[in-house]
């Protein structure tokens, strides 16, 4: 596919910048990207499955 040209259009999504900092520090410590993760939720919040993505231990959050 040439560069720029894409299969499925972007799509805005504008979350809450520190929320946003939290769930990608949570992304990073598993094996996964923003969009697998919100792909999976969507599917779970559609009833395409009952499965959610994996996310780390609560502890990775401790810290302010």
């Amino acid at each position: 596919m040439p560069h720029g040209i894409h299969k499925i259009p972007a799509k805005t999504f504008r979350p809450d910048p520190a929320l946003y900092a939290k769930a990608m520090k949570s992304i990073r410590s598993t094996d996964s990207t923003m969009n697998e993760h919100l792909n999976a939720f969507l599917r779970w919040l559609t009833h395409e499955t009952n499965e959610l993505p994996e996310r780390p231990p609560a502890p990775l959050f401790t810290d302010p």
